[in-house]
């Protein structure tokens, strides 16, 4: 008799959103970035970017491998959370192994995660904005 690890997809959807945010973060900095040039509205010395490859390469040049992964762990701390929890309430609306989902189920245990981590995460959101928008240029 073979035991599965109760656990086993709560880690591959962790893994899943390590996997997302270590590829996926640069982009997430240059929308960040983009967003915070229109922020206020007040002229600033702040770089302005051209397109996404000018925004990458800028800030690649400017602050290196640093600033285009500013704000990597809050994120990979959020996304696991999120990845994790959707998978628990997946597995919560299942009765038994061989069990698929309804698409009521679905659209439960999405709803479910949803809320989880809307609450649990949102402070860990607003820490990883703070932190890609920190760096030299952006310091008053």
């Amino acid at each position: 008799m073979v035991v599965k690890w109760e656990w086993e997809n709560a880690t591959a959807g962790a893994v899943a959103g390590f996997a997302t945010v270590a590829i996926m973060h640069p982009l997430d900095v240059v929308c960040t970035r983009f967003q915070d040039t229109v922020n206020d509205g007040r002229m600033s010395n702040l770089p302005s970017y051209k397109n996404i490859p000018n925004a990458i390469f800028t800030i690649a040049r400017s602050e290196g491998s640093r600033g285009l992964y500013a704000g990597f762990t809050p994120a990979v701390i959020g996304s696991s959370i999120s990845w994790g929890l959707y998978s628990r309430a997946k597995k919560r609306y299942s009765h038994d192994e061989e069990d698929k989902l309804s698409p009521g189920h679905h659209l439960a245990a999405a709803a479910e995660a949803g809320a989880l981590v809307s609450f649990f995460t949102n402070p860990v959101w607003v820490i990883k904005t703070r932190l890609q928008l920190q760096n030299p240029l952006h310091q008053t």
